[in-house]
């Protein structure tokens, strides 16, 4: 594989994605072939095996509690959020595998963001697209990327404060100081409470892994989307331009060819870029369908999860800190959103792709001279034959169906408590 592709000499002009952010965290670190490394490993590589050993070790240990006898009673609303890490956690897991397994892979994808990947003198004329794009996509990026920023300050700040509100209440030395994900290590509760700074920062350092992995993957994956949707878009009024500058030639010259338009070089130029951007979305799925697949599980069960708590939360005679309430509804809008814009992004792809025969047939053919109709033919041909989806099921795929599928989950589990408790 060809890995000249240096995005350490582009400009954020010359890219469309967010390339400060991606720099700032140092995300083609991962990736980038010229990176030192030990033993034919990159060097990041190797820092993210020996974290992530640590801290499945860590996980590992944290969830022991839940085998042997334990001196503090069994609590739902902090076992909810053990699950929701452990979730959370196993698509991290799924991020890391899969950035260093196929490292290539993301590299290569890079150079479908750049401005001129697309070169054919018509998709080139439809270069605002593009830029319209990376102003979408760089503000969706930001706003993720705050979004998480402030769950994480919240989930990292809340037992701090929680335990400087109760450091009078006489209950809390007979129980658990409430953590960051509050996994049942199996200590003892006054080994616990005396050892808390130490638990915290082992929980803390946990929350930061699975911030930086999530930030980075989902904001590389919307990124990815976000430029085929515009690649696509491009190629649309490329083919639907392509004879209408001919026939308007035409008309002002007075000019009228009997065997019709000659747009062959334009239509084998657009076909080219076609097949090229089918190439890399081929690429981007390959390299992805797991992680999609992934994030959709995950964060379908953690949604399901956190409206499973919500309910509890609402609907228990026990007082619950609003600080908790606060947490959970973050969090549960967090994984709404995300899993919203991986469904919408997809379905907007799908669509912008299958939508290119219908400009095709837009393009004024009549007027073409019999090879140029031969060539278009052909382009309609590859573009049915490139059928290429993401599914969750063999007939299923990830679209907006898929997110309206999850919410009325939701809202069943919601309904069947609300009755179970009203009884």
């Amino acid at each position: 594989m060809n890995m000249t592709f240096d995005i350490s000499i582009l400009e954020p002009k010359e890219v469309c994605i967010n390339l400060k952010l991606l720099k700032l965290f140092h995300f083609f670190h991962l990736f980038d072939p010229k990176i030192k490394t030990i033993c034919n490993f990159n060097v990041y590589h190797i820092a993210l095996y020996i974290i992530n050993c640590v801290i499945g070790c860590i996980l590992m240990f944290g969830m022991v509690g839940y085998f042997t006898e334990a001196d503090n009673e069994i609590n739902i609303f902090t076992d909810v959020q053990s699950m929701f890490c452990c979730l959370v956690y196993f698509l991290c897991l799924v991020k890391i595998i899969t950035f260093v397994n196929k490292t290539n892979n993301i590299w290569d994808l890079l150079r479908v963001t750049c401005i001129n990947f697309l070169s054919s003198t018509q998709c080139q004329k439809n270069v605002g697209i593009l830029h319209n794009y990376r102003e979408k996509l760089i503000k969706t990026t930001n706003y993720i990327t705050v979004i998480l920023i402030v769950l994480t300050i919240q989930w990292s700040l809340y037992p701090l404060v929680l335990l400087w509100l109760q450091r009078e209440d006489a209950k809390q030395s007979s129980r658990r100081f409430e953590n960051v994900f509050n996994f049942r290590f199996p200590v003892t509760i006054s080994y616990y409470n005396n050892n808390f700074a130490i638990f915290y920062i082992i929980e803390e350092s946990i929350g930061l892994l699975l911030f930086y992995m999530h930030l980075m993957s989902e904001v590389f994956y919307i990124s990815i989307c976000y430029v085929m949707i515009a690649q696509y878009e491009m190629i649309q009024k490329a083919y639907k331009n392509v004879n209408s500058e001919l026939n308007s030639k035409n008309i002002n010259g007075n000019k009228h060819d009997i065997n019709g338009n000659d747009c062959f070089d334009d239509l084998v130029s657009i076909m080219n870029d076609q097949q090229k951007l089918f190439t890399k979305l081929k690429l981007f799925y390959s390299t992805y369908t797991f992680i999609t697949l992934s994030n959709v599980v995950s964060y379908s069960g953690s949604i399901i999860i956190l409206t499973y708590a919500s309910v509890l939360v609402f609907t228990t005679s026990e007082a619950i800190p609003m600080f908790y309430v606060i947490k959970l509804i973050s969090a549960f809008g967090y994984m709404i959103i995300i899993l919203l814009l991986v469904c919408y992004l997809l379905e907007r792809i799908n669509n912008k792709k299958e939508s290119v025969n219908f400009e095709m047939y837009s393009c004024n053919w009549t007027t073409m001279n019999l090879r140029s109709k031969k060539m278009l033919l052909l382009s309609m041909q590859l573009n049915n034959a490139n059928e290429l989806t993401i599914k969750i099921t063999p007939r299923r795929i990830i679209n907006l169906q898929f997110f309206n599928s999850v919410m009325i989950t939701c809202y069943n589990i919601i309904s069947a408590m609300l009755n179970i408790s009203s009884k």
